[in-house]
Order: C-alpha cells, then sequence, then structure tokens
C-alpha cells in the first residue's frame, strides 16, 4: 500500500486524476534474493519450467488485487490456499495457449496495447484506474500524461510493465476464445433434435425391483471381479491427481474451573474502580478485552444476556456482574437511562473541513457553504439536488442523501450527529459541526421519521474472555502426548482411540498442495506429514489452534487405476455388488410375461410415470434413471409391449409404453439455435483448454515448497 500511496501523492495533480494502480495490484516482490540453493522450479508444463519467483510474484499480485477491492478482507490459510490454486491454473492455461497462439498467428501488437490503454474503448481494469475522481470521466489526454509519468518513475515502472504484461495476456486469451467461438455453429438436425426431444411426451407403466430385494451379505465379491469391472471401465477410475487419506483424534482446550476463576476475580477487582471512574472511555479501552464505546440498549436488544432485567431497571451509576456471556465474563455500567426511538430516518448534507487529519476547506468557508445549503433547502431547492452538488459524503448520494440508523448503532456514528438524530423531533433541522480523527466538518440534518420511543439504558461494558492458562493447556497435552506414547502403529491407535471414547474424525481427499483439512482449519504440518508417512502410520503431537491433535495414515491413493485395498474396496465393491444384483434379479423375473406378474413377485407395485420428458429423464418415486427413460422414447420399441429387463441406478426396471405423443408447440428455429450456439460459444475458452490440459503432461511440484 505504501507504493500505491506514493503514486497518489506524486501523481494527483495531473488532471485532478487519482490513479489506483492497487486496483490491479501489481507489487512485485524479490523473491530471488535469499541464497536458496535447492531449485526453483515449482512445476512443469509440457516441459516448461514454472519458477516459484514468478509464480510467488503472481500470488502476491492476486493477494494485492483483493486487498485493493476490499482493503479489510482477511486472507485466511483457506483463502491463500484457493489464490494459490487459481495462479496455477492460470500458469498452466496460458503456457497450454502460447504455442497455439503463434500457429493461429494470434498476436497483440504495440499498437493494440495502446489502444487498450488510451484509445477510445480502453481495457476496463485501466479505465477504473485512470478515471478522474473529481468528474468521473476518463479522459484518455490524462490517462496518457500519468502513464508516462509512471514510467520514468524509477520506483514504479516495473509494476507498469507488469501491469502492461498482464493486459497483453488477457487480450491473447480473449482473442483465442472469440475465435474459437466463432467457429462453433450448431446444424439443423442437432437443433430439430432437441426440439423433439424437448417437445416430445412418453406416458409410461413400470415396475422397479430395487437391489435392496438382496442383502449385502449374499452377494460375494472378489478382487479379481473388481479389476475385471475396473477395467471395462476404466474412465469412472482413473485418478489424476494423488491423494492421502487419514484420520485423528483431537484433544480440545477447554478454560477449567480455575481459569472461570481467574477470570472472575479480574473482574471483582476493577469493579469499584468501575463504578467510581469519571472518565468510562478510558476505563473500558484500558481494561476491556472487547472495548467498546457505551450505548443505547432496548430490553430486545439485550434478550441474549442471562440479566436482561437486572440490566434494564438498574439505577444509573450501578455496575452489574460480572456475570458470563458467550465466553466472556462481563460487568456493566449503567450510565443513564431514557426514552428514545428505537430507529431513525434521516437525510443530510455534508460539507468537510478535513479528511483523515488532512484539511480540505478552512472552518469559514465549510460553515458558510453549509449555511448557504440550509437556505437553500428551506428556500425549496429539491434536496437531491442539494446533495448531489453539494455533499461530500459520496456513500449518501446513491439515497438522496437519506440514511437509516437503529439505536445500536448510535455509537459508531459521530457523536453530535447521533446526538441530534436520536434526541430531536420529528421533522426538525439542525447544522452540526462534527470533529474526530476520521474527519471535521459541517453536517446539515432533518429528521424524517423516528419510531415510537421506548425504554433505554445507556451501558458500558467490560468484558474478560474466558481462556485457558498454561497449567491447562499443559494438562491437555499431556494427555495427548499419553495418547500418542501408547498409538505407536495403526492398530494402537484404534485401540487406544476406543478406550478414551475418541471416534477419530476422517481427514480424506489430502492434495500435496492441501493447506487445510476439513474440520481442522489450517493445518499445512499435518498434510505434509502425510506425504512422508507410510499406511499405518501416526503421527506427532500437531498443534492446530486450541487443539492438539495425533493423526493416523489410512491410505495412499496414486495417480493412475484405483487401486484395490482396504480403504478402497468398500467404494468398488459397490459397482460389482450392483451387476450382480441385476442380474439375480433378471433371472428371478424370467418367464414372467407381464409387469404385474413381475411386480406380485416381488412383492412390488405397477407404477405410473405420465408426461415423462426424454431431455428431463426423472421418473416419479424412481429419481434419475437415463437407461429407463431413454428405452422409453426409443422408436424401435413399441407402444403396448414389455420390455426387457433394464439394469438401471438404483434397481432392475421393466416397462411399457402407453403412448407416445409430439406437443405441437410453435417452433422458433433461429431463436433455438442462438439459444444452443450461445451456451456453447460462452464456454468455447474453457472447452478447449480443459481439452488441452488433459492431454498435456503438467507436474506440480507446489507442495515441496510450503511448509
Amino acid at each position: 500500500m505504501a507504493i500505491i500511496q506514493k503514486i497518489r501523492d506524486k501523481y494527483a495533480k495531473l488532471a485532478g486524476g487519482v490513479i489506483v494502480l492497487a486496483l490491479v495490484g501489481f507489487i512485485l516482490m524479490d523473491y530471488g534474493k535469499g541464497g536458496r540453493t535447492r531449485s526453483t522450479t515449482i512445476g512443469k508444463i509440457d516441459g516448461k519450467k514454472i519458477d516459484y519467483t514468478e509464480y510467488e510474484a503472481r500470488v502476491q499480485q492476486r493477494e494485492n488485487e483483493i486487498k485493493a477491492q476490499n482493503p479489510s478482507a482477511n486472507i485466511d490459510d483457506n483463502n491463500q490456499a484457493q489464490i494459490r490454486d487459481q495462479v496455477w491454473n492460470q500458469l498452466v492455461n496460458e503456457q497450454l495457449l502460447s504455442g497455439i497462439n503463434d500457429k493461429l498467428g494470434i498476436i497483440v501488437s504495440k499498437a493494440e496495447l495502446n489502444d487498450l490503454l488510451t484509445g477510445p474503448n480502453p481495457d476496463p481494469t485501466v479505465k477504473q484506474a485512470f478515471t478522474n475522481r473529481e468528474t468521473g470521466v476518463f479522459n484518455p489526454q490524462e490517462a496518457a500524461a500519468q502513464i508516462q509519468q509512471i514510467k520514468k518513475d524509477p520506483n514504479m515502472k516495473d509494476n507498469w510493465a507488469a501491469f502492461e504484461a498482464d493486459l497483453v495476456k488477457r487480450r491473447y486469451a480473449s482473442k483465442f476464445n472469440a475465435l474459437v467461438a466463432g467457429a462453433m455453429y450448431v446444424p439443423k438436425f442437432m437443433v430439430d433434435d432437441q426440439a423433439a426431444a424437448r417437445n416430445t411426451l412418453a406416458n409410461i407403466n413400470y415396475v422397479k425391483l430395487p437391489y435392496s430385494l438382496i442383502a449385502d451379505d449374499q452377494v460375494k465379491v472378489t478382487d479379481a471381479e473388481i479389476k475385471e469391472y475396473m477395467e471395462a471401465h476404466k474412465a469412472m477410475f482413473q485418478i489424476k491427481d494423488p491423494s492421502r487419506s487419514a484420520e485423528y483424534v483431537s484433544f480440545t482446550v477447554v478454560p477449567s474451573h480455575d481459569d472461570s476463576a481467574r477470570s472472575l476475580g479480574d473482574l471483582e477487582k476493577i469493579k469499584t474502580e468501575f463504578a467510581t471512574t469519571t472518565d468510562i472511555e478510558t476505563f473500558v479501552n484500558k481494561n476491556s478485552e472487547n472495548p467498546m464505546p457505551a450505548n443505547f440498549f432496548t430490553k430486545t436488544q439485550l434478550q441474549g444476556l442471562p440479566n436482561v432485567d437486572e440490566l434494564m431497571n438498574a439505577a444509573a451509576g450501578t455496575v452489574v456482574g460480572p456475570f458470563y456471556d458467550g465466553n466472556s465474563f462481563m460487568l456493566a455500567r449503567i450510565e443513564e437511562r431514557k426514552t428514545l426511538p428505537d430507529s431513525v430516518k434521516c437525510r443530510h448534507i455534508l460539507v468537510k473541513t478535513s479528511e483523515g487529519g488532512k484539511p480540505v476547506m478552512s472552518d469559514s468557508a465549510a460553515k458558510a457553504r453549509i449555511d448557504s445549503v440550509m437556505a437553500m433547502a428551506k428556500a425549496g431547492v429539491p434536496f437531491d439536488t442539494l446533495v448531489q452538488r453539494y455533499s461530500q459524503d459520496e456513500g449518501s448520494k446513491g439515497t438522496h442523501g437519506e440514511y437509516d440508523f437503529q439505536l445500536a448503532q448510535r455509537a459508531s456514528i459521530s457523536k453530535e450527529f447521533g446526538d441530534f438524530i436520536f434526541e430531536g423531533a420529528t421533522g426538525s433541522d439542525k447544522i452540526v459541526k462534527v470533529e474526530n480523527p476520521s474527519y471535521g466538518g459541517y453536517h446539515y440534518i432533518e429528521i424524517l421519521k423516528q419510531a415510537a420511543p421506548a425504554p433505554v439504558s445507556k451501558i458500558a461494558f467490560v468484558s474478560k474472555q474466558l481462556t485457558a492458562d498454561k497449567n491447562t493447556y499443559d494438562a491437555i497435552y499431556s494427555q495427548a502426548s499419553q495418547f500418542a506414547s501408547k498409538a505407536t502403529n495403526g492398530a494402537a491407535f484404534d485401540k487406544e482411540a476406543k478406550a478414551l471414547g475418541l471416534n477419530p474424525a476422517p481427514a480424506d481427499g489430502l492434495n500435496e498442495n492441501s493447506s487445510v483439512v476439513n474440520g481442522l482449519g489450517s493445518s499445512r504440518e499435518m498434510v505434509k506429514w502425510a506425504y512422508d508417512a507410510k499406511v499405518g502410520d501416526v503421527s506427532q503431537i500437531f498443534t492446530i489452534g486450541d487443539r492438539y491433535i495425533v493423526a493416523k495414515l489410512n491410505g495412499i491413493m496414486p495417480a493412475g487405476l484405483a487401486p484395490i485395498n482396504a480403504q478402497t474396496r468398500p467404494q468398488l465393491e459397490v459397482f460389482v455388488k450392483r451387476v450382480k444384483k441385476a442380474k439375480m434379479l433378471m433371472d428371478r423375473s424370467k418367464g414372467k410375461g407381464s409387469l404385474e406378474a413381475i411386480a406380485t413377485s416381488e412383492n412390488q407395485q405397477v407404477a405410473v410415470a405420465d408426461s415423462i420428458n426424454f431431455l428431463q429423464a426423472m421418473l416419479p418415486n424412481a429419481g434419475q434413471e437415463l437407461k429407463v427413460v431413454g428405452y422409453a422414447f426409443n422408436k424401435a420399441f413399441k407402444e403396448n409391449t414389455m420390455s426387457p429387463a433394464i439394469a438401471g441406478q438404483d434397481g432392475v426396471f421393466y416397462l411399457t409404453v402407453r403412448s407416445r405423443a409430439a406437443l405441437t408447440a410453435e417452433r422458433n428455429e433461429p431463436i433455438e439455435r442462438q439459444m444452443m450456439e450461445g451456451n456453447l460459444k460462452a464456454n468455447a475458452g474453457a472447452i478447449v483448454t480443459n481439452g488441452l490440459r488433459e492431454t498435456a503432461e503438467v507436474k506440480d511440484m507446489r507442495g515441496s515448497f510450503y511448509q
């Protein structure tokens, strides 16, 4: 952000514009320094090396973009993992397309780049960064002048070069996508087939023999049968990225009775001083772990507290507590009791004298302007006209200067502003002067509406979070340590967990680059252990937040055809059991010539499904059964005849088509083709890049770089 501030300070005078390069966040960092002797190759794409420096600079760039768009954004480990994956995928796609762009003759010339920067239709990021904040207008000449100044600045030229490079990459991608999309065409027969499928309905009767009619223990499956099935259906069982599966037990640190007594004692020590202090704000800021300014509360707003009646009825000056709320003990001092509205609607115009401690306008000039605004408002000039012309509160210009405030928000708005709107009368107006660290200036305020008044209490809270001390942490760690010392292998892990009544939690599908384990949050250390361990190994103790974790590695899933082992077998044998159960059910139904006979023999019912549609492929009370619905619309299958057995998703089906009907809906073939082509073109780039990625040799080595 210091670099962005430097840009603002140095170039803000150019045409009154403010360059917001932080919007695109190209803050490059030198990751090459540090005496690293190991390889800096973080991955390979069809043999081309991806360097750690380039990758990490892109990650930093993306984080800066997010922070520029939302300064309060908190990028935690989970967010960072997502960012790293996004950047990696972007690098892979760029590399896969780079050679194709050359073969297709796709180029981005210098003239085209200049047009993206200062032409009549600039790139949206350029337009956003160089739009004059005062006028709201993008001026190409002003932008060009600002860009030249940036290029001359030795501290900023590398940042600008990175911005231009990203602009060119995005332009290449948009050209490629447009070229592919332009080549896509939906022929007439596809449009006609889609319309026929959409407008044809079938009425059927069917019998479903669910696979659950045969108990699982009646069907034996061998490894050879599983392997044979997998070989016949390889695409279903191919694993692209290797993974690990583990499980873990957790020893959670929970505050003890002694911890509660300590927190209560801390509050009891300051209770008398809290009741007598004359500087409540300073006292709260000094003694509360979650300091908040005193605020007015209605009884409804305090309903979550255990002693709401006491708080609402106590006299001013009384200190209530300590009492427990959430995960904290609290003291509450009643400052005053009043009758106030719990919500207010108002409108205002702000003229600033300062912003963030920097002068904006002299006090006398600001006062003269706000007086003039008030006079014009009273003379009948539309309030919104005055807001748009004079108000320096950009946040309320879209609402004609209007705000709705709840009483609970009073402490978060300027004191002088809040005092007037909540304690003034509906219909009144006033000029209010405000001075605080955020801004200074004059508000002209009109109170438009107030809710019915209700009893309120102004309360200041001091909180002390209930936390575990070192003794408690040591005691829980000792429990985890005793478990780990006994759980020396997988069998011992299971035995000790059962003895302690602990239910191990699953941690499946751990990718080598994972930094988060479901249920644990940030847990990169555990993931790295999983990739160094053997099946059945038990980990050391991991400290994750307020928990001590001991894990056991259950399985290693390499890339390629899924292995058959204790971990995967239960899932794999389901497919073979389904095939075997289907054959058993079909054999039991042989020789039965009607739906009724088949249903009776298996204690099932003949079901009716009317107006089913081929595109939806749904059967009432049976779900999505593609084979069954497909058979119903097979023209070779005659109406009023019984189908052969159909092995569906959830059972064996027999059906009879009573009738098929084509709806006589009026068609608009050009619109139908436009919609089909639109869906294809919208995904054109992704379709091609995904196809290229399937055939490319991509080696991801990021896991060895992040601890």
